[in-house]
């Protein structure tokens, strides 16, 4: 069964603030598929052009990452939970963002036990977020050990 926008934000809408805030961000590239957000082709005519072009794609995407609590995960969140104050989530998209950034920037991969490294990334993420559910700490896990592999 294929998933809907209208899924991903009722699955949302079942959660606390900062967990569904959490799960909108991660979501954030199936929103874009299902949405028909369309980017534009990389230039890669040569090394130098192409390399500007990355610049500009990942110029972006921070933007969109720093920006996040003012754009389309604010309009996601809002209709997963309609009667949160506009503050509150932005908050909690920050927050998520935050915490994502986190799972990934404390996973290391020098070492050790693959699934290991990933748990103790997602400890160390925990200590500094600590009042999400214990599913969401799960799927960090798994989305976490899904991207880093």
């Amino acid at each position: 069964m294929t998933r809907t926008v209208d899924d991903i934000i009722g699955e949302a809408a079942r959660l606390p603030l900062r967990d569904a805030a959490y799960l909108i961000w991660r979501e954030k590239t199936t929103f874009e598929r299902l949405e028909g957000r369309r980017w534009r082709p990389r230039d890669v005519r040569t090394p130098a052009v192409a390399a500007r072009s990355m610049r500009r794609i990942s110029a972006q995407l921070k933007r969109e990452r720093d920006t996040a609590q003012d754009g389309p995960s604010f309009d996601r969140l809002k209709r997963a939970h309609p009667r949160a104050d506009d503050a509150e989530l932005k908050q909690a998209i920050v927050a998520a963002v935050k915490f994502d950034d986190d799972c990934f920037r404390h996973f290391s991969a020098n070492g050790g036990d693959y699934w290991d490294n990933v748990v103790r990334a997602l400890a160390r993420a925990g200590k500094d977020h600590p009042f999400y559910l214990a599913t969401t700490y799960r799927d960090a896990r798994n989305w976490v050990a899904y991207n880093m592999k």
